[in-house]
């Protein structure tokens, strides 16, 4: 049950229970034949089942992933490079990920208009530099990153400061390594001036311990060596990574997605582009599931979805092993949303070999690729899904917050006793801006946001200001029964409106079931507010007035107190 919430209204007493366009956006995926319609990166869903080498398609249709609602500052940079130059392997299926990196792109939030997409021979070691100077240019400081790479990967010795050692790098079109040195240098950039980074690297780790033989098979790893190759890597960005960091210093805002562990390859397939990335696709698009019913898709429960996808895709593939996806950083951070649909899943398109289809070159993009041929519905059994837990959405708040900001939320008491104790707590914050707080009292079943409320709606706090809550006008008691409630506080640069989440007035508070925690979070993040024009423009986030009127960042703690006997 949740506190009894008594309030002191005048002599009466009520008891109640988210790349500003760094040159060109990148072009939709087009079909060969004269006078198509363009096509969205959605086609490349219709993937093969494999179902007695007949290629039997499974629609898309009744597929219910959550696209995540576009922000003006969300941004992505899409490097891949297929055609390399020299005696560097080339990579067939690579053109193909271009169309697939901009699909997962826009599911999580960039605008078509944010997105970059570099090809083949604007990679060169300088062109891929001068791309991340130029992404680091527009940052407005709330902004979101996505950088998505797909070629090869590989191993060299390198001298640095005088000392050699092994390092990982992208290999860029003329054979040059960007190194996992300079990726660190360039990702700590660009996450001071924003909110959230998400890479996405699928490329090799290393020469083949997954492989065991190539010849002829339909794969092709993504592993080549620039310079002298080395066995050992000292991987400066995982390092980096996984380093211990403080709250409030940003280190939960960076994930990091690999395509195969550092003793792995990857693999491409040509005709639909890198394994990985197509598993990865698929999973935001409706086959991961929400496991703890959060509302949220993290990167760990997309990870998961994902890692199956490329297990039964390469069980019976002849000279090959599955590589592992893996994640650094936050792999609780929500990249999308789950499905509004609840009771069953929607079925999942399988991954499989698929007809290879024609490839088109197209302008600033590089070579994509046409789709498949017209996908035939076929029936897929349904699985269940996790029940809406209120719990595990203050959870997927929390663990999304921006680390860079710092609030903190204590209580007088960790332990209150059931018909004596009041609550009491003192909430601080680094940053200021405007406080919200959420219960969910120990039955789990719905979300109370407590402050502001109808007696009480001066929820601004200054920066390194402190507020204690409740205040005299309303108080929060213990009547049990036994249990843990849990507090979460967000304070957010600009105002956020709950009602549009379903929070109906109870008393002076408001209150809504567990169903409505995907719409929690979304409010929390943003989404719900609409774009304002002065937003998109990266030169007028330079002005903190509207800096603070544009941003979707938030910081947030969690607080547990028990009631006892």
């Amino acid at each position: 049950m949740k506190f009894a919430k008594q309030f002191a209204w005048g002599l009466a007493a009520v008891a109640m229970a988210s790349i500003t366009t760094l040159g060109h956006a990148a072009d939709p995926v087009t079909d060969k034949k004269p006078g198509a319609k363009p096509l969205g990166g959605a086609a490349l869903l219709q993937l093969d089942d494999g179902r007695s080498g007949k290629g039997n398609l499974i629609a898309t249709t009744g597929i219910r992933g959550f696209s995540k609602p576009p922000a003006v500052a969300a941004h992505a940079l899409i490097m891949t490079i297929g055609d390399y130059q020299g005696n560097i392997p080339k990579l067939k299926g690579v053109p193909f990920d271009t169309a697939t990196a901009t699909e997962i792109a826009r599911r999580m939030g960039v605008p078509q208009a944010n997105i970059r997409a570099l090809s083949d021979g604007q990679l060169t070691l300088e062109g891929m530099r001068k791309a991340f100077d130029e992404l680091e240019s527009k940052l407005g400081g709330d902004d979101q990153v996505f950088i998505y790479y797909s070629g090869h990967g590989g191993r060299q010795l390198v001298q640095e400061e005088g000392v050699e050692r092994c390092a990982e790098s992208l290999i860029t079109v003329e054979g040059q390594p960007f190194t996992d040195a300079e990726m660190e240098d360039r990702l700590k950039r660009l996450s001071a001036k924003s909110q959230k980074t998400i890479v996405f690297l699928d490329a090799c780790h290393s020469g083949g311990v997954t492989t065991r033989s190539v010849g002829n098979a339909p794969f092709a790893p993504k592993s080549y060596t620039a310079g002298q190759s080395c066995v050992k890597p000292t991987n400066m960005l995982t390092r980096s990574i996984n380093a211990p960091k403080p709250a409030g210093s940003g280190g939960a805002n960076f994930v990091h997605i690999a395509a195969a562990r550092d003793s792995e390859v990857s693999l491409d397939q040509p005709g639909r582009g890198g394994v990985a990335s197509q598993a990865w696709l698929a999973c935001l698009a409706g086959a991961a599931k929400d496991t703890d019913g959060s509302g949220g898709l993290s990167a760990g429960e997309i990870q998961a979805c994902a890692q199956d996808r490329i297990n039964d895709k390469l069980k019976n593939v002849q000279g090959f092993l599955p590589h592992h996806v893996s994640v650094n950083g936050n792999p609780s951070m929500v990249l999308s949303y789950a499905a509004k649909d609840t009771g069953v899943a929607a079925p999942a398109p399988a991954l499989a070999p698929a007809p290879a289809a024609v490839p088109v070159p197209l302008a600033n993009v590089g070579v994509v690729a046409a789709p498949a041929p017209a996908a035939v519905p076929v029936s897929a059994p349904a699985a269940p899904v996790a029940k809406p837990s209120t719990l595990a959405a203050l959870q997927d708040i929390y663990n999304s917050r921006d680390d860079r900001r710092l609030v903190t939320l204590t209580a007088a008491k960790p332990a209150l006793k059931i018909g004596v104790d009041t609550v009491d707590f003192t909430l601080t914050s680094r940053e200021g801006g405007y406080v919200y707080l959420v219960m969910v009292g120990s039955d789990g079943e719905t979300f109370d946001l407590l402050f502001p409320n109808q007696i009480d709606r001066n929820n601004m706090i200054e920066p390194g200001g402190t507020m204690r809550l409740p205040r005299p006008a309303w108080q929060l008691s213990a009547e049990g029964p036994p249990g843990k409630n849990t507090l979460l506080a967000i304070v957010t640069d600009n105002p956020r409106d709950f009602s549009s989440a379903g929070l109906k007035p109870a008393g002076p508070f408001s209150v809504v079931d567990a169903v409505a925690a995907k719409d929690i979070q979304l409010v929390t993040v943003g989404a719900a507010r609409p774009a304002d024009a002065e937003c998109a423009n990266p030169a007028s986030t330079r002005n903190l007035s509207i800096k603070k009127r544009c941003s979707t960042g938030y910081a947030a703690a969690l607080l547990t107190i028990e009631e006892v006997r």
